[in-house]
């Protein structure tokens, strides 16, 4: 049995991102998913798991959950180095590199990667894209506050169409071992199957999926769709 933990759940479900960990679960009956909250321990710092999942939230949330995961920074640099699966997706991302510059605020994050990331509250950016990661298509849709810049060395994804992890880069995310890390918001996982598939096979059990043939069979559709919309 594989134990996945959905990191601040409570937090995490304001675009239907607990559809990335129902997918999972239906797909696999070797896969025991631990919902922890933000008034407990994460699961993770006295418990073994495979892998951890964490989803986009609210600014005010997003802040929370720093100061909730902060004590255990030196935990998740572990679980890191030694190739537990993460997938972070949304301004969850965030909450892994430096720093958050609100206005006059810099608040500070976990430190684990060399970037930071800039809020701008009254300017909303709304995109999809389509790029490729270890020689699969990727597809995803954003609407976000905020930017990341920095020393970003591994990135997750290359855009094809679309912007990156800012509006001057053509390069998304962050992947390091088996952490992944993704602007994109949602059921990330229902959009890209073959990614899915991926990410199971990671975790040493059956790639076959619930609704395969239908879940491939709408990926291919919007991914044609989009390459046929997006022009920059």
């Amino acid at each position: 049995m594989k134990t996945v933990e959905f990191l601040l759940a409570p937090y995490c479900e304001i675009y239907g991102e607990f559809y990335n960990i129902e997918y999972l679960k239906k797909s696999s009956d070797k896969i025991n998913i631990i919902k922890s909250t933000h008034k407990e321990e994460p699961y993770f710092v006295s418990h073994h798991v495979d892998m951890i999942y964490m989803g986009c939230m609210t600014e005010e949330k997003q802040e929370k959950a720093i100061e909730h995961l902060r004590p255990y920074k030196d935990k998740i640099k572990e679980l890191i180095d030694k190739g537990t699966i993460f997938l972070v997706t949304g301004n969850a991302i965030e909450i892994f590199g430096k720093y958050i510059i609100d206005g006059k605020r810099k608040i500070p994050a976990l430190g684990i990667f060399d970037f930071y990331s800039e809020r701008r509250m009254n300017d909303r950016h709304n995109s999809l894209f389509v790029g490729d990661f270890n020689g699969m298509k990727i597809i995803g849709h954003k609407s976000q506050y905020s930017m990341s810049y920095g020393n970003i060395d591994n990135y997750f994804i290359n855009i094809d169409r679309g912007y990156g992890i800012n509006l001057d880069s053509k390069k998304e995310g962050i992947n390091v071992k088996h952490f992944f890390g993704t602007y994109s918001l949602g059921p990330f996982l229902v959009l890209n199957p073959y990614f899915t598939k991926y990410l199971l096979k990671l975790l040493g059990i059956t790639d076959s999926l619930k609704f395969e043939k239908e879940a491939v069979e709408a990926y291919e559709y919007r991914l044609a769709d989009l390459l046929d919309r997006i022009k920059y």
